[in-house]
């Protein structure tokens, strides 16, 4: 399996302690720069961002729900110059920039992030998704299993953790597990799981997966998974122990 996953299935932006707007929902058009602040979310840091950081922090988000990823991502690193400590711009904007394929600044800003608060889990989730992409596999595996001591059943970090373990080839009872555990939100955990069962033999579960992969609505690859099911389908003489060569 290639280095290469579906980047608006990691773009998460919400869960931060102490955040201060609504995050941000691709194709929404969001704008909560009057709305209230209930009493219950602020906190002593939340008290300490300036105005002008916030403002950018909105206007962020109102670029990135047009879609302009670039405009977004240059707001984002005006609030964190005029406040190095925010936490929620730095985290979205190592968001961004795994959307925009920079990939290594997205690692500064999330370690970052991370040192501003280490139980916040979706800086670690969007880490783990940047090593992943840069295939450092061993710490895109270390930012996985830190966000799963925070949050054990959080879906990005059990597909993370199951793609790392595919890719490398290790642990396969556990990449397995993280990846059924997933099946229900990544549709793409079927065809890892699939490259799995295959290694192991198991090659009428393996086209099961594929075939209810290409079972749910709407998803991509489909002509790629066809592809595969029919060179499985083979005479064992010429079936193919592996996915097409022009994988995922």
């Amino acid at each position: 399996m290639k280095a290469k996953l579906c980047l608006l299935l990691f773009v998460f932006v919400s869960g931060l302690h102490g955040q201060s707007a609504a995050p941000v929902q691709p194709l929404v058009s969001v704008d909560r720069s009057s709305a209230p602040i209930p009493v219950s979310i602020i906190s002593k840091e939340h008290l300490l961002i300036p105005r002008k950081a916030m403002k950018e922090l909105q206007r962020s988000q109102r670029e990135y729900a047009s879609g302009d990823i670039r405009a977004s991502a240059r707001h984002l690193e005006t609030a964190v110059r005029l406040y190095p400590n925010y936490l929620e711009a730095r985290n979205n904007l190592g968001a961004q920039y795994i959307e925009l394929h920079e990939y290594e600044k997205a690692v500064a800003e999330l370690q970052r992030a991370i040192q501003l608060n280490s139980s916040a889990v979706q800086p670690f989730n969007n880490l783990g998704v940047a090593f992943f992409l840069l295939q450092r596999y061993r710490e895109a595996e270390a930012a996985a299993r830190e966000a799963l001591i925070l949050d054990p059943q959080n879906s990005i970090s059990r597909y993370v953790l199951g793609c790392v373990l595919a890719t490398e080839n290790r642990n396969a009872s556990e990449a397995m597990e993280m990846l059924r555990a997933t099946k229900g939100k990544f549709p793409e955990s079927r065809l890892v799981l699939a490259n799995i069962l295959i290694r192991h033999g198991a090659v009428d579960e393996a086209k099961r997966e594929l075939q209810d992969y290409l079972a749910v609505p709407g998803v991509e690859k489909t002509a790629f998974v066809e592809r595969w099911l029919a060179e499985l389908t083979t005479p064992p003489d010429r079936a193919k122990s592996h996915a097409p060569a022009d994988g995922p």
